[in-house]
């Protein structure tokens, strides 16, 4: 729509300039011939009720045009909401359905402890409709913060990814796998400190004391879109069944780490974190697992 206005008022000059020629030959034919100059008019009336006629069809089709660019961008937000942008481009040029392996990524989920027991307590509208609502907007922003990948919420948990490529090829510079995979845990761990301090804030708010459940890990995933109908942007893989594991068994208020996890940041974060080994722990499904919990300092 708005380069065809460009075009129009070409249109509009060229045909200005067209009028003002015959215009101008008129009145220097005017003493010759009154038949001729009157054909001469009412050709350049005719021109002109044919601009007038073409001005309002195309402002009507621009108008209409213009309602359908701000429909498609309703539709363009509401997609960005739903799948990273990389993947809608990918699914624009028929690539479905999508599965990548992702060789390291960083996995958090962080759990509300105490929620499903409030659930019986409280009046859906508030816990859900108020507070659940605002420590969902908080946690996504501090997801957007750090540029990393919300994937899905399971009721009162929320589910982060860290390191995911989309598929997209990166320079040679950033393949770098030890560098890449240091900067997207700490973002990770850095995401899990805001995400207590935002729990703080909300249970403020509200009168509450909620306390937080984090499990972290790293590890290889696969990673793309399935099915038909309401699909959506997901992973899977031991990784992520083991960092569900780590929040499962971790501890409030605290960040429950896979030795996997605690070697990837090294000692990194040694000045932001109080780190302590937990020994070999009975994970179910995994069987004995070496793990460490981070207290934020």
């Amino acid at each position: 729509a708005k380069e065809s206005i460009c075009w129009f008022y070409l249109y509009l000059g060229i045909s200005g300039l067209l009028l003002v020629k015959e215009f101008w030959d008129v009145d220097n034919d005017i003493g010759t011939s009154y038949s001729s100059s009157s054909e001469t008019i009412q050709k350049l009336y005719f021109l002109m009720n044919i601009i007038g006629v073409k001005c309002v069809i195309f402002a009507a089709v621009f108008l209409f045009a213009r309602e359908l660019e701000k429909e498609y961008s309703k539709s363009e937000e509401v997609l960005l909401n739903i799948l990273p942008s990389p993947i809608i481009k990918r699914i624009k040029r028929g690539e479905f359905p999508i599965v990548d392996h992702v060789a390291d990524v960083t996995i958090l989920f962080a759990d509300l402890v105490g929620f499903t027991k409030a659930s019986t307590e409280f009046h859906p509208n508030f816990l859900i409709g108020l507070f659940l609502r605002d420590i969902f907007l908080e946690f996504d922003d501090l997801v957007a913060k750090h540029k990393l990948e919300k994937i899905k919420t399971i009721g009162d948990a929320y589910m982060v990814v860290g390191g995911l490529g989309h598929g997209e090829q990166t320079s040679s510079s950033e393949q770098c796998n030890d560098t890449k995979q240091t900067s997207h845990a700490t973002d990770t761990m850095l995401l899990a400190t805001d995400m207590f301090q935002a729990l703080e804030k909300v249970n403020k708010k509200y009168n509450l004391q909620f306390v937080l459940r984090i499990g972290v890990h790293t590890g290889p995933v696969v990673a793309g879109v399935l099915g038909l109908k309401r699909f959506t942007y997901d992973v899977w893989g031991d990784a992520v069944n083991t960092a569900s594991r780590m929040e499962s068994n971790g501890v409030p208020g605290l960040i429950h780490l896979s030795s996997d996890m605690h070697e990837a940041i090294g000692e990194d974060m040694a000045h932001i974190f109080d780190f302590s080994c937990c020994g070999k722990i009975c994970i179910k499904g995994k069987g004995e697992m070496t793990t460490y919990l981070a207290q934020p300092r």
